[in-house]
């Protein structure tokens, strides 16, 4: 096979292919096995027809779409992959030639990635915040988990509202004399201080005592969900129904051994300082992760594509849209009930979008300039992973990924990682010999990877 490539404006490429008559040939043979089991010719067992009877039954013309299914597209991969080009949509393709006497000539046009200037980001430098858990972190801790465990007993009919109390109440929301959707409840239970509610109606409960029932006006904020209600100003008739008080466990050996199993409140303490620590040592390391790969994006210099950060757009809203599904909803009640319609929805996914794949472009190149690849034994871990979160048979997710080409955006995920692992460990001055005085070979592979090319699909997850 001969392929050449012809870079056209506005970052569009053309292939010109030229496959043997051989291949051709190949490909025929492999459509007439396929297609001589569809079919019962008199005469002759089902799937043992010659091919000249299958090709007067169903005509030549099926037998020769049959194999251009079959050859085109693996004629266009390898054509890619021999160019080297780096396409971000499906090709425009054009036959010209297709036969067994002279093979098949084709030329595809496609979009392709844009050049990216990476800049000098082999000199981009993080430091890593210390890591501190005081004593009273892990008091705060403890207290929580003193919240979690409390208990509630009635205050008494003569009780009075006042913050720290939990509130039992019936609540009906009106605008204009109409009920607000969902803004009806029965037996809703609020602890009175914790802004659970919209502003200034918590306060308005403070000093009410069960059986009294009040109407207290709610101005709802500018960006509320419900675009119907923003800046209005509602009124909400409220019941008391009841008010009871949180009743805490004693912090003690007893509370230790009762929630975590171990002997002593000490040896408690010294657990949540361990995991308050562990966290805030996650914390720290993913945000300079985030530092390191802002700075790196910043540095760098690229046209993003409307072609990905549509499909980036698009592929969120499926995503919110399964979400949806799995929740028992759909995106037309989401849409009704955030007051918005389809195209504000994707309006306001647009800018991530755009810095998402402004990223990955970035990354990827950085990946290009440095031979950050993912290994087979990689990919396949990210896949055991990936089918255990799943709860399913390494071996069918396997099959289901290599089947319909998502092995790749696996392959991608982890390249991308690998990439951020490399930057920030370069930029904290981890990588042994990067990171001391190479300033001459930092800006020399700065000017190499200027216009270094890079996929742009949304790879969160790799982050």
């Amino acid at each position: 096979m001969k392929a050449t490539v012809e870079k056209i404006e506005n970052r569009r490429a053309t292939l010109s292919v030229e496959v043997e008559p051989e291949a051709v040939a190949r490909a025929l043979d492999h459509a007439y096995r396929h297609l001589v089991h569809r079919v019962q010719i008199p005469g002759f067992r089902k799937g043992r027809a010659p091919r000249f009877l299958v090709e007067r039954h169903l005509g030549k013309a099926a037998l020769y779409e049959e194999a251009l299914d079959h050859l085109l597209p693996e004629a266009y991969s390898q054509a890619v992959a021999e160019t080297g080009i780096e396409p971000i949509d499906r090709p425009e393709l054009k036959i010209e030639t297709f036969s067994e006497e002279q093979g098949l000539r084709f030329t595809a046009e496609v979009e392709v990635k844009p050049e990216v200037d990476l800049g000098d980001y082999r000199s981009v430098r993080v430091e890593v915040p210390p890591v501190h858990v005081t004593a009273e972190d892990v008091d705060r801790e403890l207290e929580r988990w003193r919240e979690l465990q409390a208990t509630l007993e009635p205050a008494g009919e003569d009780a009075v509202a006042e913050k720290g109390m939990v509130a039992v109440l019936d609540l009906a929301g009106t605008l204009d004399g109409e009920p607000i959707p969902n803004g009806q409840a029965t037996d809703y239970m609020v602890e009175l201080g914790s802004g659970r509610l919209l502003d200034g109606v918590e306060e308005q409960l403070v000093g009410m005592r069960p059986g009294e029932e009040k109407d207290v006006p709610v101005t709802f904020p500018d960006d509320h969900p419900d675009e119907r209600l923003r800046g209005k100003t509602a009124t909400f008739h409220i019941r008391l129904k009841e008010l009871k008080r949180k009743q805490l466990p004693a912090l003690d050996d007893d509370f230790a051994r009762d929630v975590a199993g171990v002997a002593s409140l000490q040896e408690l303490r010294q657990q949540v300082e361990k995991e308050l620590t562990r966290i805030a040592e996650e914390r720290a390391r993913a945000e300079v992760r985030q530092q390191v790969v802002q700075k790196v994006v910043e540095g760098a210099r690229l046209e993003v594509p409307e072609t990905l950060v549509r499909r980036q757009v698009e592929d969120r809203i499926r995503n919110l849209e399964n979400r949806l599904r799995r929740q028992g909803d759909d995106l037309e009640g989401y849409l009704k009930a955030t007051g918005q319609t389809r195209e504000q929805l994707e309006a306001s996914l647009r800018p991530q979008a755009v810095e998402d794949v402004r990223t990955d472009l970035v990354l990827d190149a950085v990946a290009k300039a440095e031979g950050i690849e993912a290994s087979d034994a990689e990919v396949e871990a990210e896949l055991r992973t990936l089918a255990a979160a799943m709860g399913q048979p390494y071996a069918k997710v396997r099959q289901q990924f290599v089947r319909s080409g998502l092995v790749l955006d696996v392959a991608e995920t982890v390249r991308r990682r690998k990439t951020i692992d490399w930057l920030v460990a370069r930029a904290t001055g981890q990588a042994a010999g990067e990171a001391q005085g190479e300033a001459g070979d930092a800006a020399g592979a700065g000017e190499a990877a200027a216009g270094a090319a890079a996929p742009g699909a949304s790879t969160e997850a790799a982050r």
